[in-house]
């Protein structure tokens, strides 16, 4: 049943160690990995009289010398008290009471109160209630992995370990703080932080969460399809995606994501190609990862609708509604992403008839470049027959951009 659960064995065995006093190492990052607003948030509440750091993925990246993509910052001020200090900032979460502390449109800081080890949880094991505040030696246990359980104080420019992340990180290894298994069942999306860990720093998962993982993938199916979401975006939309793809197939997470996905060539050359947009910093969407994972289904399911139905249009828009559906009952996916992976897969078949008298419409089509990459790609792996189709393509869109350049008169499109 659920209720109210407690973390603080793990608290009482850790500070029954011997050596109880945090290990403290001085170091002095280089200022341009540091986030200036960060720094200006930890200074204004520093100078309120609270206690704050620096801590997690933050301090663990700049660690090993990586740029940091979130500052995320922890004090022993309550979030009201947090909040009354930032003119832009706001109260947030009810399982995880939080403050945003605003910089721009899509810019925020997220600024946290140290938690005991006191949780509710639901009867399933996950942790629905984490509001009980407490110091910063009982908030260092409710963190996940040991790696990312490191303090930085900005004024003494300390890393402060209490739980040996320190040494995690020199020798490339992957702990988790408590029971695996425990820890899996209140919070089961940090099977899949683990193994996205694992990929980005190239260390090794610690034999204890390997077990875990295989024995508990079908957790991940407790966790709502709007938080997966979240959770994908971070698994693929970055320079290792296709190592993390093979490493959710190997510990059967990947069927509790996807259960219409098999790994193929396409799958494999589009999560490339995404690393290789992220590397030359192009723009990506989620919408071309998740029209590309689901394809497979949408064509056989397509196969079977044809049979009965003797529209290809009314086929393709049945296929493509019932493989969607059927996916966001596991990850949720917004409206205007489910619109745009059915564009593209309608485009196909447009595509793959060459219609001299469809050229100008389709180029002028805002999907069309999305169904063109997606048609390329194709070509490059699953569907090889249509290299020409992908060089007619090719080929008629430098023509129109040449006659776009002859008539200024003519406002271009985006395409």
């Amino acid at each position: 049943m659920g209720g109210v659960q407690s973390r603080l064995s793990i608290f009482n065995i850790f500070r029954r160690k011997k050596n109880s006093k945090p290990v403290r190492k001085r170091v002095n990052f280089n200022k341009k990995l540091l986030d200036r607003d960060a720094v200006k948030v930890v200074q204004t509440i520093s100078k309120a009289g609270f206690e704050v750091y620096l801590v997690g993925g933050c301090v663990r990246d700049l660690l090993l010398g990586l740029k940091p993509k979130d500052f995320d910052i922890a004090t022993n001020a309550k979030p009201e008290q947090v909040n009354k200090l930032f003119k832009r900032s706001r109260l947030i979460g009810r399982r995880f009471r939080l403050v945003h502390v605003m910089f721009s449109a899509r810019k925020y800081l997220e600024v946290a109160t140290f938690r005991s080890g006191q949780v509710k949880t639901a009867k399933s094991g996950v942790i629905v209630r984490d509001n009980c505040y407490g110091k910063i030696e009982e908030d260092v246990v409710r963190r996940d992995f040991r790696i990312n359980a490191l303090y930085y104080d900005i004024n003494t420019e300390e890393v402060i370990d209490y739980i040996g992340g320190l040494t995690d990180i020199e020798s490339h290894q992957i702990h988790i703080i408590g029971d695996p298994m425990v820890r899996f069942e209140e919070d089961p999306v940090r099977m899949i932080r683990a193994l996205r860990f694992q990929t980005k720093l190239d260390f090794e998962l610690s034999d204890e969460i390997k077990t875990a993982i295989h024995q508990q993938a079908s957790l991940l199916s407790n966790i709502s399809p709007a938080r997966l979401y979240e959770e994908c975006i971070k698994l693929f939309h970055n320079e290792y995606g296709f190592k993390v793809f093979e490493r959710l197939e190997k510990y059967d997470l990947l069927k509790h994501l996807f259960k219409q996905t098999r790994k193929n060539d396409f799958i494999k050359i589009a999560l490339n190609n995404t690393s290789n947009r992220i590397k030359r910093n192009k723009p990506v969407t989620p919408a071309f990862l998740f029209a590309v994972f689901l394809w497979q289904a949408q064509n056989e399911r397509y196969q079977i609708i044809k049979k009965k139905e003797k529209s290809v249009y009314l086929a393709m828009s049945q296929a493509s509604e019932e493989v969607i559906i059927n996916q966001i009952k596991q990850v949720s996916l917004p409206r205007w992403l489910t619109a745009r992976i059915k564009d593209t897969w309608m485009m196909q078949n447009r595509l793959e008839k060459m219609q001299p008298k469809k050229i100008e419409d389709l180029l002028s089509n805002k999907g069309f470049r999305m169904a063109y990459d997606f048609l390329v790609l194709r070509s490059q792996s699953i569907n090889p027959e249509l290299k020409s189709v992908a060089e007619f393509w090719t080929k008629a869109q430098s023509e129109h951009s040449s006659l776009d350049s002859h008539t200024p008169h003519k406002k271009n499109r985006k395409r």
